[in-house]
């Protein structure tokens, strides 16, 4: 019995956390996995197990589990080795089933996580592979069972992605829920279909179109009736989704009365032989009752099915009973969050709002309970973020709270003495507050914290036992800060104060929550202002800040439904001041608008279509092969389109293969290009230059020869000896001076016939040897010198060269690795597919002997029909005389009663005459 909130409080009291030992258990739990996907040794194996009873013990703790983030590099390292493991052939049935167990109490008691499994992840292919190895290997009952509840578990996120084993899957799970006797894991296999249903379209078209659907459906209405209230809460809800005819008879006006109490009770009693009962039956009250709209401005209306729930005699009740389970549930746990979201669904409708609240507020203690659910609501309000399984869970109680509180003060009465005064106060001053770090992961849930806080302020500030005490926590000052620290970090005053076509970057997503304080605390200081001068100066002073305009414009522009109206609310406060530039804010919603649809047309002018939609780019095929390699699984993925992409993979690295050994032959020729090129460089400069030295030596020789023969002749030509001088110099030296040697050779001539023919013929052949040494030396230098430029380019381009090409080896090895891999899954398959074609010809050959036997049998009949129409002919015979027996006898025995008449007669007539 619970004797005081006091008391539960303490029982729910987190205990403190430990960051070192959960980084130092998840550390050796994934070096563990990640050498045992690396080699999955006797050893390794021990050593994972191991880690895994750790990690088990560890989870078994609801408060570690909640605290758990995918932030923890560790954790989500560990994680993604788990479809590896869980999919090896190696893995034994010892280690999957400590997996089973650890991933349960992860996904069960940690949302994220189990968001991240079942979406990113992608983990129920896994799973699934290990429930057909179950049923292969006929591991047992328990292995079953505690394969289906991980599946029930992942399944029921809306973002699982329904992928090749969806169909086996559906299939198995209809067959255990026809079979006759019931299994004993049945009421898990429902509630999968049931929430395989709920999420997705495509599983309903599945379970439509299997070939035991009919019978499947005939035994839903059967369900109906079972003693499990998982089954009969499951069976509703797929009623709903899949077979209009029963919908239309179980949700009809007629009956749906029915309906309602069948779904309250499974609610507020719950199941514990089967866990998420309360998740599915809230889940169907919330659409029986509550139709959101998909379209703007996204208003909830009262569902059809739901019109007339106010009418029915258990409805105060049931909410009352649904209330209760705030007191007892653990406020950390999806249950209580599920219950927090059903009440506000019936609150945010308005015909309902008023006698959901009445009905919880008069919830008195009884003697097993004395909290109250208004009081539970209120110190679930009061958690910290840390304290809760997720950190909507006090955020919803303050909402509700502030429902409740409303509906108290509002018709004038004196607030309920169940919740102090005291302690709303410390409530609301906890929630407004500025020490709000922006770069918080949890800036969102801080900012709702405040704006519901200054909600519920202004809802108690229409209290005069409260507002004494408002005005103190929510002094003048505390709201000036409040509306400054927005008005300075809130980025929406310079995005809305530049034109629209500047606006290119993206406001936080913070920024609308930003907004709703400042609607919220123009709220608050318009119920203070009357009671208080310093307020009643701080909301004029707020109204009258042209600051608030971007504020009005951007919630007008983009809010939601309940946004947009405090916003209009809010201008109707700030219209009082004369002069508002109300111009000013039309101008900047208009801008919005036009902003909005300036974007829409450039995201469809720039929206690339594909061109070819089943030809895929080798980053999308990696990712692709990728997810087969780690997941084991790919979303609708056939089996001959898997292939496809593996060949598709197996050339583009075959051509990347034939790239590389070019690329490489493509070197060593330009190497060996740039070794030849600069020997024949240097081989070919000294050649020129060895014959040009030996023409040049010639030369002089023939010079000298000339010279010492002129100077022999000295009468004729003393002038011709410096002439010749002069000619030997210009020959040594490439003299370009060639009028100078004509003139001196003229001279000679004149002087000399023989010696004019003899100085012509050598000096012209000395001048054509030496300008064309001369000329060649000059080319041969400077092809020598682009020669040697060109040897240094192409060394610094070989050295890149090199370098690419050893990057290109490791890829390729990479590559390599990584293709050996694709091998070896392409044999698996294969050996699958092997096995799948020896079963299907078993199959077959089964069939043909059954064929068989139904011949046989056919033939026996046949005979025994005609049999039995020879005996029915005997019978009719047999019939025929003992019918005419049965007449003959009672001819005799009229005759043997006349005989008798007459014997007694006789007798008579005898004794007379005697």
């Amino acid at each position: 019995m619970e004797k005081s909130s006091f008391s539960r409080l303490q029982r729910f009291q987190p205990e403190p956390h430990n960051v070192r030992e959960t980084d130092a258990i998840f550390s050796i739990a994934t070096t563990s996995a990640a050498r045992y996907v690396s080699d999955s040794s006797a050893d390794n194996t021990t050593r994972l197990d191991e880690s895994l009873n750790e990690l088990i013990t560890y989870v078994s703790n609801v408060n570690r589990v909640t605290r758990l983030t995918l932030k923890n590099r560790l954790l989500r390292e560990f994680l993604t080795y788990t479809p590896i493991i869980l999919g090896a052939n190696t893995t034994s049935i010892t280690t999957r089933s400590k997996f089973y167990r650890l991933l349960f109490n992860l996904a069960h008691h940690n949302i994220p996580l189990r968001r991240f499994m079942a979406g990113e992840l992608r983990l129920l292919g896994a799973v699934v592979s290990c429930l057909k190895t179950s049923l292969r290997e006929q591991l047992g009952p328990q292995n079953m069972i505690d394969i289906l509840r991980l599946l029930q578990v992942l399944s029921y996120e809306k973002n699982v992605p329904l992928e090749h084993w969806a169909n086996e899957l559906i299939s198995f799970l209809i067959g255990e829920v026809i079979c006759d006797p019931e299994p004993e894991w049945m009421p898990y296999c429902i509630a999968i279909l049931c929430n395989l249903a709920s999420a997705s379209k495509s599983a309903c078209k599945r379970i439509k179109i299997s070939s035991s659907y009919r019978k499947f459906s005939r035994q839903l209405m059967k369900l109906l009736q079972h003693e499990a209230r998982i089954i009969v809460v499951s069976s509703l809800v797929l009623i709903g989704y899949l077979d209009e005819k029963v919908r239309d008879m179980v949700y009809c006006s007629e009956n749906v009365h029915d309906t309602f109490m069948c779904t309250f009770n499974v609610l507020t009693i719950g199941d514990d032989e089967c866990m998420m009962t309360r998740q599915i039956a809230s889940d169907l009250l919330r659409r029986l009752v509550v139709s959101e709209s998909t379209t703007p401005p996204y208003v909830s209306t009262l569902a059809s099915t739901g019109k007339n729930v106010l009418n029915y005699g258990f409805f105060t009740g049931s909410v009352q009973q649904t209330a209760k389970l705030l007191v007892t549930l653990d406020p950390r746990t999806e249950e209580s969050a599920k219950v927090y979201d059903l009440l506000l669904a019936f609150c945010s409708l308005r015909v309902l709002r008023s006698p959901v609240c009445q009905a919880i507020i008069r919830c008195s203690p009884t003697e097993s309970q004395l909290t109250t659910p208004l009081m539970a609501i209120a110190e679930t309000a009061a958690l910290s973020f840390d304290d809760s399984i997720n950190e909507d869970v006090p955020l919803k109680a303050l909402k509700m709270l502030t429902f409740l509180i409303k509906e108290v003060i509002e018709p004038h009465e004196r607030l309920i003495p169940d919740i102090p005064v005291e302690q709303i106060i410390d409530l609301i001053a906890n929630c407004v507050r500025i020490s709000i770090d922006i770069e918080s992961e949890k800036v969102i849930s801080e900012f709702q914290r405040l704006k519901y806080g200054l909600r519920l302020a202004g809802v108690c500030g229409r209290d005069e036992d409260c507002r004494n005490y408002l005005l103190t926590v929510c002094s003048a000052t505390l709201c000036h800060q409040i509306a400054n620290w927005q008005f300075l970090q809130n980025p929406v005053v310079p995005h809305l104060t530049k034109p629209a076509r500047d606006r290119s970057e993206n406001l936080g997503d913070w920024t609308m929550h930003g907004i709703e304080i400042i609607l919220e605390l123009c709220r608050l200081l318009a119920v203070l202002k009357d009671h208080s001068k310093v307020h009643k100066d701080q909301y004029w002073q707020l109204l009258k800040d042209e600051r608030i305009i971007p504020f009005l414009a951007y919630a007008v522009s983009y809010g939601d439904q309940e946004t947009v109206q405090q916003a209009f609310l809010t201008y109707s406060h700030c219209a009082q001041v004369p002069a508002f530039p109300s111009h000013m804010l039309a101008e900047m919603v208009a801008s919005c608008q036009n902003a909005t649809i300036s974007a829409e047309k450039s995201n469809g002018i720039f929206k690339k279509e594909p061109t070819d939609p089943d030809e895929k780019s080798p980053k999308a095929l990696d990712e692709q092969l990728q997810k087969v390699s780690i997941e084991g699984h790919l979303k609708d993925t056939k089996t001959s389109e898997l292939f496809a992409a593996y060949e598709q993979k197996i050339q583009i690295l075959q051509t990347r293969e034939r790239n590389l050994e070019n690329l490489v032959r493509a070197k060593d020729e330009a190497l060996a290009q740039s070794e030849s090129l600069r020997n024949g460089a240097y081989r070919l400069s000294e050649t020129e230059t060895s014959k040009t030295r030996q023409e040049l030596e010639t030369l002089r020789e023939q010079n000298k020869q000339l010279t010492e023969y002129i100077s022999t002749s000295k009468s004729e030509c003393e002038r011709l000896k410096d002439e010749l001088i002069d000619a030997r110099k210009s020959v040594e030296a490439f003299s370009k001076s060639r009028g100078e040697l004509e003139t001196s050779l003229s001279t000679a001539i004149a002087e000399n016939g023989r010696l004019k023919i003899e100085i012509e013929a050598v000096t012209s052949r000395s001048l054509q040897t030496a300008h064309t040494s001369q000329m060649e030396v000059s080319r041969l230098n400077a092809e020598l010198a682009q020669s040697v430029a060109r040897v240094e380019l192409f060394l610094k381009e070989s050295k890149e060269v090199r370098q690419l090409f050893d990057e290109k080896a490791v890829e390729c090895e990479a590559l390599k690795e990584h293709l050996n891999q694709i091998e070896a899954q392409m044999a698996t398959l294969t050996k699958e597919l092997e096995y799948s074609k020896l079963q299907t010809s078993v199959a077959q050959q089964t069939i043909s002997e059954k064929e068989n036997e139904l011949a046989v049998a056919e033939k026996h009949i046949k005979l025994c029909e005609d049999k039995l129409t020879e005996k029915e002919h005997q019978l009719k015979m047999v019939e025929a005389e003992a019918n005419s027996l049965r007449a003959n006898l009672e001819s005799s025995q009229q005759n043997l009663q006349k005989l008798e008449r007459l014997r007694e007669a006789m007798l008579s007539l005898a004794s007379s005459n005697s």
